[in-house]
């Protein structure tokens, strides 16, 4: 059986077993007969990985890779397995154990690791786990091209030789530090745009899914002081059990109905949401007081906003379309630039969401589902910005064709659709290393600082409708500035709130919340979903595919619209049709 690829939409993840209750015998066997992660298997995996980082050249013996996870993990011993395959590959491990993927990310970056394993499966219920990684220096995650090279290493490894290797790196806990530079990150309002009394009236209700932020629910009224009410902070429950933002995806409004008989009995957090907004709704009616909830998922890199309408007496459901664009507006508020920064919104977003940060002066951008695909084009982008910055004070000719080379290199990975996070990030730090063998280090930290600034750097926003929003943000590390760009529930519920608060009028009215609700005009968004076994079916040059793009030409023979297919070069095999009339774009 010939196997490209282990992984999905981000890295791997699956239902889990410890492997002394298969009848497997190696974690390969047990995933692919039985379907089922073993901690064996991620013991070969974040072994892979390492392996394959130290035979690139990307790390060398004892460099460090950072590790942390959810809390799903409840033995600690698929965390321990990973960790061991970090440290038979040579490399050392540190731990920061449970804390949300962007702190863990956020971590990585500060100390300059070679890459940052997150164990986690998202939204996924409690009996799945998985493996995020983030690749050191660009912070990118896993492309298909790396992916298919680390499933092909996976399977060359005898696991028997791997089971017996002897541990050469150490490992080191670091939980504490991570913790705090985490808080420290939000704190700053660089990075957190709420005002020192911006939340002083709210009653807010955190949804913690029973996840990474469970352990840091002390910690939030550090960032930002309000009345918060925090639920879903028990890991014992059931990660995303009746909590999380996975069973809020395509619901605009909650009933009361629906909470107390309907299909979110039993969730605490709209509970309380209700309790609240029914106990205030005089004082609601009549003042700028809000009654909301920040729902987070179980590693907390995505985020929705719940906010109670006491004129209609149900839940507003706000996800990433909606709070994208109230952050992107903000943005173009406070920060003026001579073009048009990005904004980035992947496929499955309302059309109008794009049109309408087109109007505030935004270029826009599509592209396929994954975050993934909107951290590469922030990379991108935060490079341009630098390599501006650079080529105006740098005149040299062997620099100016090494540029050259580096992005036609780069074109030519996405025109082929072969797109490849490290050798992308290789060939940016071969850029990097130049400067400062001919220039000196002090250059480089120039241009590092110069694209932490919102009006310089190319690249605004990036959302999922699903709650996963992306702005440039920043940290500083052995005295210089770092460009941030990382998924982070807590950061986009704090500033999509922060831009809520600078556009609404003073007193809450039936208008307000309607505004909150749809800040721009309604248009198409609905996903149809083909589920198939065979992936080849689909490809390019297929003839199921030439056979199904037939019968959508056909049926959209509409009058006055010109149908166009699209190339995603990210997922080449998606089927993208394109529909213009009179200049616009649907």
């Amino acid at each position: 059986m010939s196997i490209e690829r282990f992984q999905g939409t981000d890295g791997i993840r699956g239902p889990i077993s410890f492997s002394e209750s298969t009848t497997s015998t190696d974690p390969i066997s047990a995933l692919l007969t039985e379907g089922v992660l073993t901690e064996e298997y991620f013991e070969l995996y974040t072994y892979s990985f390492c392996k394959e980082l130290l035979e690139n050249n990307f790390a060398t013996k004892f460099d460090t890779a950072v590790i942390g996870c959810d809390p799903r993990d409840v033995t600690g011993k698929f965390y321990e397995a990973a960790v061991k395959g970090i440290r038979k590959a040579g490399l050392n491990a540190t731990k920061v154990d449970i804390l949300p993927t962007p702190a863990i990310s956020l971590y990585q970056l500060y100390a300059g690791a070679v890459c940052g394993f997150v164990l986690t499966a998202s939204h996924n219920p409690a009996d799945q786990n998985g493996i995020k990684i983030f690749l050191g220096r660009s912070n990118l995650k896993l492309f298909p091209e790396d992916d298919k090279r680390l499933t092909q290493r996976c399977l060359q490894i005898n696991y028997e030789d791997l089971r017996k290797a002897e541990m050469i790196g150490e490992s080191y806990n670091k939980h504490i530090s991570a913790k705090n530079l985490f808080i420290s990150f939000m704190k700053d309002i660089k990075n957190n745009w709420i005002s020192e009394d911006t939340l002083k009236d709210f009653t807010i209700v955190v949804d913690c899914a029973n996840g990474s932020f469970s352990s840091l629910k002390n910690e939030i009224n550090q960032v930002a002081s309000a009345n918060y009410i925090f639920t879903n902070f028990d890991p014992s429950k059931g990660i995303n059990l009746y909590s999380g933002v996975a069973d809020l995806e395509g619901v605009d409004y909650i009933y009361f109905e629906d909470f107390e008989n309907g299909i979110f009995s039993g969730y605490e957090s709209i509970s309380n949401i209700f309790i609240k907004g029914r106990e205030q709704r005089s004082i609601l009616r009549s003042s700028s007081k809000l009654v909301l909830g920040f729902v987070f998922d179980g590693d907390g890199d995505r985020c929705f906003l719940l906010i109670y309408d006491p004129y209609l007496d149900c839940i507003l459901v706000l996800g990433g379309d909606v709070l994208s664009f109230f952050q992107a507006k903000l943005l173009r508020e406070n920060y003026e630039s001579s073009y048009s920064p990005l904004f980035v919104n992947t496929i499955e977003s309302d059309v109008e969401a794009s049109l309408s940060a087109e109007k505030i002066g935004y270029k826009t951008m599509n592209c396929a589902v994954g975050d993934k695909w909107i951290l590469w084009q922030a990379f991108l982008h935060n490079w341009d910005t630098k390599i501006e910055y650079l080529l105006k004070k740098i005149v040299d000719p062997e620099f100016t064709n090494l540029v050259k080379q580096i992005k036609s290199y780069i074109e030519n990975m996405i025109q082929n659709s072969k797109l490849d996070a490290l050798n992308a990030t290789n060939k940016y730090l071969t850029l990097e290393n130049w400067i400062i063998e001919k220039r000196g280090v002090g250059l480089l930290v120039a241009a590092e600082e110069y694209s932490c600034n919102y009006s310089n750097n190319y690249f605004a926003l990036g959302s999922e409708e699903s709650g996963h929003l992306i702005t440039l943000a920043n940290i500083t590390s052995s005295s210089k500035k770092i460009p941030v760009f990382i998924g982070n529930s807590l950061k986009c519920a704090f500033n999509s709130l922060a831009a809520i608060q600078k556009f609404r009028k003073t007193k809450n009215t039936p208008d307000f919340f309607k505004w909150v609700k749809d800040p721009f005009p309604k248009g198409y968004k609905k996903s149809y979903q083909v589920y198939y076994v065979d992936k080849s079916l689909l490809s390019e040059g297929s003839s199921v595919r030439k056979e199904l793009v037939e019968l959508i030409m056909t049926n959209a023979d509409w009058p006055g619209i010109e149908i166009k297919l699209e190339k995603c070069f990210e997922e080449p095999d998606m089927l993208i049709l394109r529909a213009n009339e009179a200049g616009f774009c649907v």
